[in-house]
């Protein structure tokens, strides 16, 4: 059987251990020295990120699956042009795959931010759920029409408020920072419904932002914050987590289309895989976070969750025409029954 990052997800004990992955089709590829396809993969966070070497191990996967037929180099952000040119890449064919997040894949299908309404989602359990149903699915459906196929859903980590002066424990606080966004318009509407100033700046310019005060917080995972040594100039962490924040392994339809049927299965295949391992590697790494900013002298908060969440009831109404009506109503009947 083949085994996916057998030293990465090894070490996962908290959540049960190494993923084994189903058996590799057998491909016609003869292996040699130079694989048939040679391909470029990017995505949503610098190569520190444990992200990054959970899809090295996605493509040792698919180069097992195909016999050393396909190749597939990761890139951190930035290396291959900035987070929102990664999207564009996969269109015109330059990048052949790419694992972002979607308040960028929105950009190009606003249907998927309904995944990123404030509070949608009352678990990860949920969230998990709704990405590997009907939703999740009627999603990637839309996507070969704009030129990229959607092969899996993963989680990038609930994204709390980090802020360089206080924390934000409600709208009050909130109201009046300038905080660094991802490009959605759904993000940029949630903190405008708080009276904050939101700005889009790329991950790459994100620490230079902070420390010369050109933003006074950021909103990512916490596990980005390390990653990104954030915790360096802004240490005040408030839990807001209005997202879930899903993420997705996606590919350049013209360069999967062009690629042998049974490599295009192998590639569909191993996104598939690691689908799984990629959830359990955040929700650990997502633990241990916690108590690392804090020995970096960093605060973490609860928030006043309800007097947010009606804040933000506007950002509902706003997005409903451009999600879709249809597609929120199953989401919230779905999120109903398990909140």
């Amino acid at each position: 059987m083949a085994m996916i990052g057998r030293r990465r997800f090894g070490n996962l004990a908290v959540t049960g251990g190494a993923a084994v992955l189903s058996a590799p089709v057998v491909l016609r590829h003869a292996r040699g020295d130079t694989p048939a396809f040679k391909m470029k993969m990017t995505m949503a966070d610098v190569a520190a990120h444990p992200i990054y070497g959970m899809l090295n191990d996605f493509s040792a996967d698919v180069l097992a699956r195909t016999n050393g037929g396909v190749e597939i180099k990761v890139y951190g952000a930035g290396q291959l042009g900035s987070q929102v040119n990664a999207l564009t890449g996969m269109q015109t064919g330059t990048i052949d795959l790419v694992c972002h997040t979607t308040g960028f894949i929105q950009t190009l299908y606003p249907s998927v931010g309904a995944l990123d309404l404030p509070y949608i989602f009352p678990t990860t359990k949920v969230a998990e759920e709704v990405l590997d149903g009907p939703v999740g699915q009627q999603l990637f459906d839309q996507f070969p029409a704009k030129g990229i196929y959607g092969l899996t859903w993963g989680h990038w980590g609930w994204r709390p408020v980090t802020h360089t002066s206080k924390a934000v424990i409600g709208p009050k606080e909130i109201a009046g920072t300038k905080i660094r966004i991802q490009p959605g318009a759904i993000y940029a509407a949630t903190y405008k419904a708080l009276g904050a100033a939101p700005a889009f700046i790329d991950v790459a310019e994100i620490y230079l932002a902070l420390s010369q005060r050109a933003v006074d917080a950021l909103e990512v995972p916490l596990v980005s914050i390390i990653a990104g040594k954030f915790y360096e100039v802004a240490k005040h962490i408030s839990l807001t987590n209005f997202s879930y924040n899903a993420g997705a392994i996606m590919m350049s339809k013209k360069n999967m289309d062009a690629l042998p049927p049974e490599f295009q299965a192998a590639i569909r295949a191993a996104a598939q895989a690691a689908s799984l391992p990629w959830r359990k590697l955040m929700a650990a790494k997502t633990e241990d976070a916690v108590a690392f900013l804090k020995s970096k002298g960093c605060t973490v908060s609860l928030v006043d969750k309800p007097a947010f969440a009606e804040a933000l009831k506007p950002v509902f109404d706003q997005f409903k025409p451009v999600v879709g009506p249809d597609l929120l109503d199953l989401i919230m009947k779905q999120t109903a029954t398990k909140a």
